[in-house]
Parts: C-alpha cells; structure tokens; sequence
C-alpha cells in the first residue's frame, strides 16, 4: 500500500487529505475546504486509475469535509464516519457557510455531502484487504466529535485529524484543551505501535507529534491564564498580547489568525475550571 498527502496551502487552511492506494483501489481520509482544493486533491485521486473505495472521515470541521463531494462525483464509494461526526456536520454546515462564504467567496462550497455510512467505536472497515479500525476519541481536538482511523498491519499507521497541528498554530475556538489534552494521553497508548501518524495539518512523523501539540496547548493556556486573570474573555489588546507571545513560542508557524480567535473560548475554559492551566 501507498499513502498520499495532499497538503492544502493557505486558502485551504493547510490541512491535510490522504490517500491509501491499494493494489485494485483507493481509500480518501478526509477531504479539503476550497474549490480549487478539491480539483487538486480529485486529480490527485484519479492518477492511479483505480475505483475510490471509500472516503473516511475524522472530523466534522470544512477543511476536511467541504469538498467531499469532488471526491465521489461520478463514483459510487460510500462516505464513512461516526454517526458523532455526521450529526455535527449537519448542525454547522449552515453556520459556517454564513461565516465564512463572504471570506472565501466564489472558493467556498456552497452545499456539502454527508455520510451514508456509519461506523461504531472499534469497528474495522475492510477495504481491498486493508484493514481501517475507527476510535471514537469524542471530544477533545479541535471539536466535540473527533476520530482516529488506524491502518492495521505489522506495523499499524494513523490518521489523527486534528488531534495535531504540525508546524501550525491550533484552532481552540471550540474550547476543549482539558479534553484535547486528555485525548493526547488517550492515543498515546492507542498508537503505541504505530510506525506513522498522519495529522490533519503539518508533516506526518512519529508519537513524538503528540508531544509537541501538548507543549503548544500548554503554552496557549498558561499565556491565556496569565493574560485573563481569571476573567472569562480578553480584550482586544490582551489579544494582541497573546498573538505575539504564540508567535514567539512558535515562530513562523502559519495561521496566525487561530491565536486570537480561541482566545475567549479557553478564557471561559480556564475560568470555569478556576483560571489556572494545571499540568
């Protein structure tokens, strides 16, 4: 079997979608956000000239369902994923059209395509002899439904959706570090044997990419802590504040935008749980 990354660029929020080629098919892990996106991870898939068998999904969030329907025009593969996943991306197909349409314009998808078949935790999908085992990791990424499909073989390889931004900074606008960092610990022992994860933004590697997304939670709620004072919000200078000390811990690093917009979000976490990030 071979994978492959379609690294979206920035338009597309520099998310990831993969490809698991095997000897008569192709399996998709989740899709991309933008027109152009989509175009360019559906010639990706059609190089092979192999049948899609099926498109997996980890996560609810547009960039990694929006163009889902590039993918199966004209096929008939089934689009899989927790029933979790599929109720979250019927609740906010609307809200994020009217959120980020006038942003992306002509680029975005208008109307998505949802799953038509559902999986449980724990439940292995066979596709061509390969063997995708979904984990139902709830909340605790960057939303509330969250899954991590793991190829089996000797040894096994992951795809984490968001559980990891790699080399990017994190979307914590849905507020959940408590349980992200708590799902990290999760999967730490999940994917013990793993030779590879594949995360949803940023550069495949080893277990050691949980690490680094811990660090970054870490910093962004002690610098939030310290910038809240125990209030539940930040003004726009806090903000400003924050943007710039996540700037220096990860220097570089793409999606700027993400620091301030999950800096209310982990401020009401934090104040609810009594304002400090406890390690």
């Amino acid at each position: 079997m071979k994978i492959h990354a379609h690294a979206s660029g920035e338009g597309g929020i520099f998310a990831n979608a993969y490809l698991v080629e095997t000897d008569h098919g192709v399996v998709a892990v989740d899709a991309t956000l933008t027109v152009s996106e989509s175009r360019a991870f559906r010639a990706m898939l059609d190089a092979p000239g192999k049948p899609l068998l099926a498109v997996l999904l980890t996560h609810a969030h547009p960039d990694h369902v929006a163009g889902i329907g590039e993918l199966v025009r004209g096929r008939e593969a089934p689009v899989v994923a927790l029933t979790s996943v599929a109720e979250m991306m019927r609740e906010i197909e609307e809200p994020k059209r009217r959120q980020w349409q006038p942003v992306f314009k002509d680029e975005w998808i208008p109307r998505w395509t949802h799953p038509t078949r559902f999986v449980r935790d724990g439940e292995v999908l066979v596709l061509d002899g390969a063997r995708f085992r979904a984990h139902d990791m709830g909340g605790g990424g960057d939303c509330r439904a969250n899954t991590i499909w793991v190829l089996e073989g000797e040894p096994p390889v992951a795809f984490i959706g968001d559980l990891v931004f790699e080399g990017v900074h994190s979307y914590l606008a849905d507020g959940q570090s408590e349980e992200w960092l708590a799902n990290l610990g999760k999967a730490r022992g999940l994917l013990a044997d793993a030779s590879a994860i594949y995360p949803g933004h940023g550069r495949s590697g080893t277990l050691r990419l949980l690490d680094g997304q811990e660090r970054y939670l870490h910093a962004y709620r002690a610098a939030v802590s310290t910038l809240a004072a125990g209030r539940a919000s930040l003004s726009a200078d806090q903000k400003e504040a924050l943007t710039a000390r996540m700037r220096a811990f990860l220097p570089g690093a793409g999606l700027e935008f993400m620091i301030g917009l999950g800096a209310d979000a982990i401020a009401g976490e934090l104040a609810h749980s009594g304002g400090r990030d406890g390690r």
